[in-house]
């Protein structure tokens, strides 16, 4: 028999049916082995986060079985293997221990969770600044769009113990009856479409409107940065905030002043385009901001009008307008930035990735809020 390259997705037809079991075997195998230990895990994400640097941040600096670096690598594990109960993470944390000849921790669970409960948030913030930085270091300039680095921002929830400190941080929804349903805690923040990373999050009460916690994101936002959000996002406060920070913004125009709009005022671009004024409007009952930096806020806001056709998933055609504070019509065409609006649906792929494929629709934690 004449030996051939073999390349595994090649249909059975062309190469034996017993070398693919093999192959598989062996893949098993290799899977099994990686994932029975934190030295597995450990080496997987080894080029970015390598041991030296998990232990040059370590608070405690001490070797011990429940250490920060062990119990964030079982963490991990805890989450990549779509949220399974603490013991599959426990187990994994004894078997990394054995080949170092260090003491085996005992089976009971109870450790590991307070070990995770202990865990510094100055070591987890400096892991996460630490993979933002290596995903931007990914990113080459086809991920960008003519200059500007795309980000979306969205929000969703997530469900918490039913708790009386959760319930009085994060209440129910007003329509249920009290007793009867979870808490649920708002997560709402941007997402890097370069590199498909989330840079930040916020957390805020499901009940409060998703813009109050969103307005604080805007200091996470760079220079040329283009921001991408539904119609909920497209506030006076939030443009202004994020034009301070010299990014931009391209959103679905806000319900209320959708209703209230006459296409024939402000300057004609085209027939599906206009530049207008927005004065600065009375502050409104939810905004997060001191009156003080809300009467600093500019008093004029020129914007970018965009109107679409469109067609919903019913077959129903319908009007949709853009508002974008890239005002220059000829460096940004108007039908370009009509397309690059989709790109903000990739954000809710993310949130399915996190929330139904990694299995965290529920969160098993103590209440907690985002820093100021």
């Amino acid at each position: 028999m004449n030996e051939q390259p073999f390349l595994t997705d090649f249909p059975l037809t062309v190469f034996a049916t017993a070398r693919r079991r093999l192959q598989a075997a062996i893949r098993n195998a290799s899977a099994i082995v990686t994932r029975s230990s934190l030295r597995g895990y450990a080496f997987l994400f080894s080029d970015v986060l390598p041991p030296d640097f998990l232990s040059a941040i370590d608070p405690t600096k001490r070797q011990h079985s429940f250490g920060h670096p062990p119990v964030f690598r079982a963490w991990l594990a805890q989450i990549l293997e779509a949220n399974p109960p603490a013991r599959r993470p426990s187990v994994i944390s004894r078997a990394g221990r054995q080949p170092a000849d260090c003491p085996v921790p005992s089976s009971d669970t109870s450790s590991y969770c307070k070990a995770r409960g202990r865990m510094s948030p100055d070591f987890l913030k400096d892991i996460h600044r630490r993979i933002c930085k290596h995903l931007r270091s990914r990113v080459a300039g086809r991920d960008m769009w003519n200059g500007p680095n795309l980000k979306a921002v969205d929000g969703s929830s997530v469900q918490l113990m039913d708790t009386d400190e959760n319930q009085e941080a994060y209440p129910q929804s007003s329509s249920q009856k009290k007793g009867c349903g979870f808490p649920h805690m708002g997560i709402v923040g941007p997402l890097n479409l370069g590199h498909g990373g989330w840079e930040h999050v916020e957390t805020c009460p499901q009940s409060r409107h998703e813009t109050i916690a969103a307005a604080t994101l805007t200091r996470h936002l760079e220079k040329s940065d283009l921001l991408l959000g539904v119609r909920a996002f497209a506030s006076y406060e939030l443009i202004c905030r994020t034009l301070a920070q010299g990014a931009h913004v391209l959103m679905r125009l806000h319900q209320a002043r959708d209703h209230a709009l006459d296409w024939n005022h402000g300057k004609k671009i085209s027939p599906h385009e206009r530049l207008v004024t927005w004065r600065c409007p009375y502050q409104p009952a939810g905004s997060s901001m001191a009156r003080a930096d809300w009467d600093a806020l500019p008093k004029t806001l020129e914007v970018r009008l965009i109107k679409l056709s469109y067609e919903n998933r019913a077959g129903e055609k319908g009007e949709l307008i853009l508002v974008t504070t890239l005002t220059d019509h000829q460096g940004f065409d108007g039908i370009e930035l009509a397309g690059l609006y989709a790109r903000r649906w990739d954000i809710e792929l993310k949130l399915r990735d996190f929330k139904t494929t990694l299995g965290m629709e529920s969160f098993d934690i103590r209440p907690f809020r985002s820093e100021p």
